[in-house]
């Protein structure tokens, strides 16, 4: 994570961050419609297959900071987990993706866990995301059961529509927001690491040994 200052002739000084957000969940599970929605503001009905992995970057103002977002869309087939894997270091935010149309691409949300446990940093921010909530007709996985798999894994959970626009920016600002409450906790535990003075131990018969 990069941190420096952006000046600003007309408004205020603002730190700037630069996270590192990764979309992972089987193939065809609308992750490449997710970031094109939220990064670019538009829908297209198909797209080719992710190869490998692909980039897009998001900036954002949030809380007198500028975010850079490095959003990783990660192909979903078995081919490119070894790939995948080694992009899991560095990562702040994870949001793992099943089709609610695609009942295979919940079950195997266990799988995308066990990876992002064994290869992911350990204080990551993840969020369960149920894509294709617009396609009511063809549901084939309930909302109450994406709430329950959520609560399983002890994660949020959302269920979005790229076509629709639902729940897209909700997801993200949620995500953003968690990362930046992770940030100001770690930097509260680090300044009270460096300010934090040793006890003070005096023995009166003896004023030469007071460490105070």
């Amino acid at each position: 994570m990069d941190d420096m200052v952006v000046k600003s002739v007309t408004g205020p000084v603002l730190e700037q961050r630069v996270w590192k957000i990764i979309i992972v969940g089987d193939s065809n599970t609308g992750k490449t419609s997710i970031i094109e929605r939220y990064c670019d503001k538009h829908f297209i009905e198909y797209y080719r297959p992710t190869t490998g992995i692909d980039l897009k970057k998001k900036t954002i103002n949030f809380e007198n900071k500028s975010i850079v977002l490095n959003v990783w869309d990660t192909a979903g087939t078995e081919k490119y987990q070894s790939l995948i894997q080694l992009y899991y270091r560095g990562a702040m935010g994870l949001f793992i993706i099943y089709d609610v149309t695609n009942l295979n691409s919940l079950h195997n949300l266990d799988i995308w866990m066990k990876n992002i446990n064994d290869f992911a940093p350990s204080h990551v921010i993840k969020i369960l995301i149920g894509a294709k909530c617009d396609m009511e007709s063809n549901r084939m996985v309930s909302t109450e059961e994406g709430k329950l798999v959520a609560k399983h894994f002890g994660i949020p959970f959302f269920e979005v529509s790229s076509k629709n626009h639902i729940n897209i920016d909700d997801s993200f600002l949620r995500m953003v927001s968690m990362i930046n409450e992770m940030e100001s906790e770690n930097t509260i535990k680090k300044d009270f690491v460096i300010l934090e003075d040793k006890p003070t131990v005096c023995d009166i018969d003896n004023p030469s040994k007071c460490n105070c």
